[in-house]
């Protein structure tokens, strides 16, 4: 049996689990999807039921064969570069050649996928996100998307505090402040870009990894806006709230994802609220940090695969 690891092969994070897996005795192999349809073959038929993949060091891996795919990072095809040369003849090969890596991503069968193309696809989308989230009940801080000027003073003159960060996430969070509404920059980014508007929730952010049923959490001690720009980031275990492990569990489950890592804030009263969910988080780091063995369990939950994570969802759940 065949275990891919879907990412870059300069991303420190794949070729860490591709090593960290082969040292468990696994047999995993790191695909590059920017190599197809260059560097690999791809096979798949429908109506017969098979289908297999050819990769540049010659091995072949039957679709059947594999029991898990660790999602790292989506690199594109190929002619990923000229899909925006609409009704040429790069644009229609690198739509069929997208077409066809979908087609392997959505045909499951018994293969685990830690994460899926639907939970990179929710990824992506932070207000679809946002919104499936708080469907389960999760706190959500008042969130607005918008690329209206009218609006964005609006909620800033009606929330206490307020940050604002791009839509599809990620650094560059700021305290919205009057000054931004002084300058004529502001009108020029939103014709631009639409960016999101969002509650300040005073307090601690708080980091969650959930891991089939498995989950760990941490406080990110931080006087930043922006955790992620400070170097002196405290990061130091705690014990989860069993509350927020059934949430954690329920959010990660209806984003389609068999592991996360949940950015939260937890406010005065000890009330979390809902950031987001990545589905393809990097870990090394904190793991380094507060000994929690993510990788162990990360690659206990890929050797088991499918058949493996559904008899661990009727276990007994398992915090630290």
């Amino acid at each position: 049996m065949h275990h891919v690891i879907l990412g870059h092969q300069k991303d420190l994070h794949a070729t860490y689990m591709l090593d960290a897996m082969r040292k468990k005795g696994l047999n995993a192999h790191l695909l590059q999807s920017s190599d197809f349809p260059r560097c690999i073959q791809l096979a798949y038929s429908p109506t017969d039921d098979f289908g297999h993949l050819l990769l540049s060091d010659g091995n072949k891996l039957a679709f059947n064969e594999i029991t898990s795919v660790y999602w790292r990072n989506f690199c594109g095809v190929s002619d990923e570069a000229h899909r925006e040369n609409f009704g040429t003849a790069e644009y229609i090969s690198a739509r069929d050649s997208m077409a066809c890596l979908r087609s392997w991503f959505n045909v499951s069968g018994n293969t685990l996928w830690a994460n899926s193309w639907q939970a990179y696809e929710h990824h992506k989308e932070k207000p679809w996100q946002l919104l499936k989230a708080k469907r389960q009940g999760l706190n959500v801080p008042r969130t607005l998307v918008t690329n209206d000027l009218d609006e964005i003073l609006n909620w800033y003159t009606t929330l206490e505090k307020s940050i604002f960060k791009p839509v599809t996430g990620g650094s560059h969070t700021e305290i919205l402040c009057a000054e931004h509404f002084e300058s004529a920059r502001i009108t020029d980014a939103l014709t631009k870009s639409p960016i999101t508007v969002q509650e300040y929730i005073e307090g601690t952010n708080i980091r969650t990894f959930v891991i089939g049923d498995h989950v760990f959490s941490a406080e990110l001690r931080s006087d930043c806006v922006d955790f992620r720009e400070d170097k002196n980031m405290g990061v130091i275990p705690i014990e989860t709230p069993k509350d927020v492990v059934l949430q954690a569990i329920s959010v990660m489950k209806a984003l389609h994802m068999n592991w996360t890592a949940i950015d939260w804030r937890r406010d005065k009263h000890g009330v979390y609220y809902f950031l987001e969910a990545n589905p393809s988080p990097m870990f090394y780091g904190f793991e380094a940090q507060t000994g929690i063995p993510i990788t162990d369990h990360l690659i206990s939950l890929l050797a088991k695969g499918k058949s493996g994570f559904s008899q661990e969802k009727n276990m007994h759940l398992v915090t630290a």
